[in-house]
């Protein structure tokens, strides 16, 4: 972690005290690393930290079983019906019940038995295995209630609360336990030290059936508004306990679709890790990554670290640019990207401690490669993989710039010869679409000229790595220098 550069524009003290909770920006940008390095400042300082990863730490079975019997609400627009599921008790139950396990009574300095209470009330008191996803489809949830009701006496309010939904119907009784650990579990104080903190990381769609995509939609969509939930229950009387969320920009894009106010809970309570400063290639916070990474290899290896790591590791110029400006520019302001070609260029010459012209030239298709794998993967968000896999063979031989209208010329064209080509991009809207994703993602940016107030035209680029946040759709797109090697397309 000596490496680890704070993101511009991040206040580090809001998400370490929990006044922000969401982390949101492109695949690639950093996301993961800033989670990882509050969650590792919070453990160092004596919290109790658990990270749960919705891609790789639960499985498609898990999913399915947690989407079981979820509550579901019919929706009429038009002609058109629609069914929105509803997983917010399936969240809120997981996330109150993985406080409360982190959550050790010897670290209460007010209200201990308040919180003895709440770990039995939900269900982890004494108990003999951590929950895992499949135990959380509503039916399982409903009979933890109904065992919980039954642990004992409660002391206080809280027992009085607990009787009066004893004998309630069991679809009312999970969200009424929830009531009131929102209610109670605020008045908790930890040890200063002792904070609780829940994070949530790679929530990302599944495009393998449209259901399941669909499913995860709405999965995504009300754990993040159960993460903003909690947080404002919580927060406002105690900061010892806070959750926090990872999120894709691309995934928001569609989780906006079936619940736009979660998007303004993210911009409220979020920080969106963008690397792009106002200014030249000398100031930007990026390559403070590739400086502190350099220096800790000539620790490593017992050497002293260098002044300035441009003058003795890189030519001053590769390809006509500034290597920083070529570092910049290739990598998309990613720092996933900026170290994978470094990687690629240090692998292909091992035993030369220079960064040579032949060393990135060599390496420049299977960066290009990588770089699209991970376009591929942020476009999953929004298209499945026979669709992406169009959308390859589409731009692959085509041209570096390109308007909405040639595109749509090119579909047509490859459509003679394979029809399933066009499946996806049959109309404008369509086309106009993926341009707006390709551009989204960076893979594609806006390339035209403007007549300042002199008459001179004066080149324009945009992208979205530099915070040019939407495309000007009647201009002409340009794709990335970074990927046109797999698309075998000229510079």
């Amino acid at each position: 972690m000596n490496s680890f550069q704070i993101p511009p524009r991040v206040k580090l003290d809001d998400l370490i005290l929990g006044a922000r909770f969401f982390i949101s920006g492109q695949k690639g940008c950093g996301k993961t690393a800033l989670l990882l390095f509050v969650r590792n400042k919070l453990t160092e300082n004596g919290a109790n930290t658990n990270t749960v990863l919705f891609k790789t730490g639960i499985s498609e079975a898990e999913r399915a079983k947690l989407a079981t019997g979820g509550d579901f609400e019919i929706i009429r627009i038009g002609n058109d019906i629609s069914v929105q599921y509803d997983y917010t008790t399936n969240w809120l139950w997981f996330i109150y019940k993985n406080l409360l396990r982190l959550l050790n009574i010897d670290d209460v300095i007010s209200n201990k038995e308040v919180a003895d209470d709440l770990k039995r009330l939900i269900g982890v008191y004494n108990e003999t295995r951590p929950t895992s996803f499949s135990d959380l489809s509503i039916s399982k949830i409903k009979a933890a209630a109904k065992a919980g009701i039954k642990t004992g006496i409660f002391t206080g309010q809280i027992n009085a609360e607990v009787q009066a939904i004893h004998d309630e119907n069991d679809d009312r009784k999970p969200i009424e336990i929830i009531e009131i650990i929102e209610k109670y579990l605020c008045d908790v104080q930890l040890k200063t030290r002792k904070r609780c903190a829940l994070f949530f990381d790679e929530l990302e769609l599944f495009w393998n059936r449209p259901d399941q995509r669909e499913r995860d939609l709405f999965l995504i969509r009300d754990l993040l508004q159960s993460v903003a939930r909690v947080n404002r229950a919580l927060g406002a009387k105690s900061a010892s306990f806070v959750v926090y969320a990872s999120v894709r920009s691309e995934v928001l894009e569609e989780v906006n679709r079936v619940g736009p106010e979660i998007v303004r809970d993210i911009n409220d309570f979020g920080v969106s890790v963008s690397w792009n400063v106002k200014g030249t290639s000398e100031n930007q916070p990026i390559l403070n990554i590739v400086s502190a990474k350099i220096n800790n290899s000539e620790i490593e290896n017992d050497e002293i670290p260098s002044d300035n790591v441009w003058d003795v590791y890189f030519n001053e110029k590769l390809h006509g640019k500034n290597i920083k400006d070529y570092l910049l520019d290739t990598s998309m302001f990613k720092p996933r990207n900026i170290i994978n070609m470094l990687n690629l260029a240090k692998k292909y010459d091992p035993e030369n401690s220079f960064f040579t012209k032949e060393s990135f030239e060599e390496t420049s298709i299977e960066f290009s490669q990588a770089v699209w794998r991970e376009i591929e993967e942020e476009l999953l968000g929004s298209y499945d993989s026979r669709k992406i896999s169009n959308l390859k063979a589409i731009l692959t031989g085509f041209s570096p710039s390109f308007t909405v209208i040639d595109l749509e010329a090119r579909v047509q064209k490859l459509k003679k010869t394979d029809p399933s080509l066009a499946n996806g991009f049959n109309t404008r809207p369509e086309i106009v679409d993926i341009c707006r994703a390709l551009y989204r993602v960076g893979a594609a940016g806006n390339f035209f000229n403007v007549k300042t107030e002199s008459g001179l035209l004066r080149k324009r680029d945009r992208w979205s790595f530099r915070d040019m946040g939407e495309p000007t759709i009647d201009e002409k797109f340009i794709i990335h220098a970074s990927l046109r090697k797999v698309f075998q397309i000229p510079n």
